[in-house]
């Protein structure tokens, strides 16, 4: 008679070390069973091991202390389950022998083998001529031999691994032995080869590498290069995940022209402070026959909910170092590198911060008399209260300017201002009174400037706007605002030539300059002026989603009374009125973006500032950039950025940005990437302006990363973020 479906199916529990429990157990079954259930007391309430359950069309327990299974067996064990053609339980050894073609899956791995060994006292499942897959990413390999424990471990012996499909196996990790910690989340190989398209790239003999998406110590990936000043430029990154909240990448860079040197970023995460200390060694520099170094150390702490404490640090061996030895113009061109500590007390009012600040100036060219003071402290109070109808606002400063040379001292700047809040829906005006008391004690003064000098100033102003909205559009589907703003300024006249100037310059003037009521930013200059300045703006948003798809501002401002004081060596301001200021920002649509800002005379109809930004993204992988930034007399630069597909698998990323004031250009680079399913190659070309006198430098780099093997280590990608304004990191990075 055949059995039925539901008859072929045997249940057979099998207690494990059954004689430990006092009980001497046989397999209670006749020669051979089609349907039969039999359940011995389980071994787990004795030794805390997982029972076995068995399911199988057919038993043959003929032998009393062993069993064979066929037809259909399932072995479930712990949360995996095993399925062969043929399987033999011994009680004494306490092991099941799988014969014959195998499979097996649990919720990390699955495993397909010519035969298998369940190991129930030792709690290990041993594989025979095995491939296996990860579940938890697109990995798979081969081995002689694959041992799989009850820790969560994979030991194999003989192995190919890879992240690539079964047909396009473009890279092969061959290995001696390989230890896979599925809890931790990386694997261990010894004796390794790395193949890549059948064609050894690295031999080691040991190494280590990630199975899931957690931070894991290894080799990020590795960067060549050939540049102008370095030569043979080749970077191997290797990360160190020294604990859950702090990681060290250490790089090695060879350069061919100059030596090896030694890059260095350690990072750290606490309850309340954070921070970042990189730093680059190069003992001995070929061309420079120096040491040459760079450090930079960030720093941020919050203790409660009122202090912080702030910290950078910047240090650098020469002023030639980035020029020689940078990777962009924007590295390249750095002239200052600051150093700071900061220390706050922050209320819900109020706040007082404390300041140490100094530069190191790494531009030759730079006069010592025209760079930068420390501060050595600076103190700040910064206090706003407000009533129902009257606000008080205090801002005192005091700081101490020390340089080597020229007039160094304390100075003390007060402003106390009382103000009107008069508001309606709709509607706001605000006149206030304030007072400004500025002191100086000076150590070492010009020749016929005072040591202790005032200067104190009455300021009245009146701000003043209004917002108007209607809907308009189809179905009302927009609405627009107009909103206008004047501001009414009068500040007296007071001689100030003989005050040092310490930090105060010209600002650029723009919509955020336009309404405020100091012409320079710094106090060691105020000056006198009687103005009005108009604004007004407009904004179209869309009513179902609140997004703001237009906005656009024009302003000007009108000087009632001529202007006196001045910066030294330059000219007062004569003009009856400011140039005109707008801008505008476009964002009609979720795929492009515009933005137009414009300065200029109405008089000489002459432009004296112009930006422009355009940007289309279609979709999250594409990008197409064009900008455009004029200063009168200083610069005009136009540039032109792209990263678009071309094709299923490449990509092009390109930049060029060229100066029309001297016809040449300042930077560009070229890019192809190819990203295949488990494997990404970048090869990148570029040229730039690399020192200050207008030399140029050029480099073509190439990059391979092994998806599941190596990460990402962040050149050329970092140096594409910082060249291509809106370029986004469409990979991600390796640290959370």
């Amino acid at each position: 008679m055949v059995p039925s479906n539901q008859s072929r199916l045997l249940i057979f529990l099998v207690c494990l070390s059954a004689a430990r429990l006092g009980a001497a157990q046989g397999l209670c079954l006749a020669p051979e069973t089609e349907a039969a259930v039999i359940a011995l007391p389980p071994a787990s309430s004795a030794n805390g091991r997982e029972p076995l359950v068995i399911t199988a069309g057919r038993i043959d327990s003929a032998g009393g202390d062993s069993a064979d299974f066929s037809e259909q067996v399932e072995i479930r064990y712990r949360d995996g389950s095993l399925s062969a053609e043929r399987a033999r339980y011994d009680r004494g050894s306490e092991t099941v022998q799988v014969i014959g073609r195998t499979t097996y899956r649990d919720s990390q791995v699955s495993v397909f083998a010519e035969g298998a060994e369940l190991r129930t006292d030792a709690e290990q499942i041993f594989f025979d001529r095995a491939g296996f897959e990860l579940l938890t990413r697109p990995a798979r390999g081969s081995a002689d031999d694959l041992l799989l424990s009850s820790d969560n471990t994979v030991e194999l012996s003989a192995v190919n691994f890879t992240t690539c499909p079964t047909d396009q196996v473009s890279w092969e990790l061959l290995a001696r032995e390989i230890l896979l910690d599925v809890d931790r989340g990386f694997g261990t190989a010894r004796g390794v080869k790395l193949e890549f398209r059948s064609v050894p790239i690295l031999y080691a003999p040991y190494f280590t590498f990630p199975i899931d998406d957690r931070r894991k110590s290894g080799f990020l990936t590795p960067h060549f290069a050939e540049r102008d000043r370095t030569g043979l430029d080749i970077g191997v990154p290797y990360y160190l995940n020294l604990a859950p909240n702090y990681d060290l990448t250490l790089e090695p860079r060879y350069m061919s022209e100059r030596g090896v040197q030694l890059n260095g970023d350690f990072r750290y995460l606490m309850p309340r402070s954070a921070g970042q200390l990189s730093f680059e060694f190069l003992p001995d520099d070929r061309q420079f026959d120096h040491v040459r170094r760079y450090v930079n150390f960030e720093h941020e702490t919050i203790v409660g909910r009122s202090w912080q404490l702030v910290a950078g640090i910047a240090e650098v061996s020469d002023d030639g170092y980035f020029q020689d030895l940078g990777e962009s113009l924007s590295i390249t061109s750095q002239t200052h590198l600051n150093r700071f500590f900061d220390l706050g007390f922050y209320a819900d009012n109020w706040s007082l911060r404390s300041r140490f600040q100094n530069y190191q100036t790494i531009d030759a060219l730079i006069e010592t008399a025209d760079r930068p003071y420390e501060r050595v402290p600076q103190l700040v109070f910064d206090g706003r209260w407000e009533g129902r109808i009257v606000g008080f606002e205090s801002m005192p400063e005091l700081v101490n300017f020390d340089r080597e040379v020229g007039t160094t001292g304390w100075r003390m700047d007060s402003t106390q201002e009382f103000s009107l809040l008069l508001a309606r829906a709709g509607m706001y005006l605000t006149p206030a009174v304030a007072f400004r008391q500025t002191n100086y004690w000076l150590d070492n003064p010009a020749p016929g400037q005072a040591r202790d000098m005032t200067r104190g100033l009455p300021i009245t102003s009146i701000d003043s706007g209004l917002s108007f909205e209607r809907t308009a559009g189809e179905d009302d589907g927009w609405v627009q605002t107009l909103e206008p703003r004047v501001l009414y300024v009068n500040v007296p006249y007071e001689n100030q030539s003989n005050l040092p100037v310490f930090d105060t310059i010209v600002p650029d003037f723009n919509l955020i300059q336009l309404f405020r009521k100091y012409q320079f930013t710094g106090p060691d200059r105020i000056t006198n002026t009687e103005q009005l300045s108009f604004g007004i703006s407009t904004r179209l948003i869309d009513a179902a989603t609140g997004q703001e798809r237009l906005r656009a501002t024009l302003g000007q401002t009108r000087y009632l009374k001529a202007q006196k004081v001045t910066l030294p060596n330059d000219r007062p301001n004569e003009a009856n009125a400011s140039d005109y200021v707008a801008e505008v920002g476009l964002r009609l649509s979720d795929t492009w973006n515009l933005d137009v800002g414009y300065q200029w005379n109405s008089e000489t109809n002459a432009a004296a500032r112009a930006e422009t930004r355009f940007e289309y993204r279609p979709r999250e992988d594409r990008l197409f950039g064009f900008g455009y930034r004029y200063r009168r007399g200083l610069l005009e630069q136009s540039d032109l950025s792209a990263v678009w597909p071309l094709g299923e698998r490449w990509r092009l990323i390109g930049h060029y940005s060229y100066s029309l004031l001297e016809e040449e250009p300042l930077e560009q680079f070229v890019g192809w990437e190819y990203e295949a399913c488990c494997w990404r190659v970048r090869l990148v070309g570029r040229r730039y302006v690399s020192r200050r006198t207008g030399e140029t430098d050029s480099a073509i780099s190439i990059q391979l990363e092994l998806k599941g093997l190596s990460e990402r280590a962040g050149a050329p990608e970092d140096l594409l973020d910082r060249g291509i304004l809106g370029y986004r990191n469409f990979a991600g990075s390796n640290f959370p």
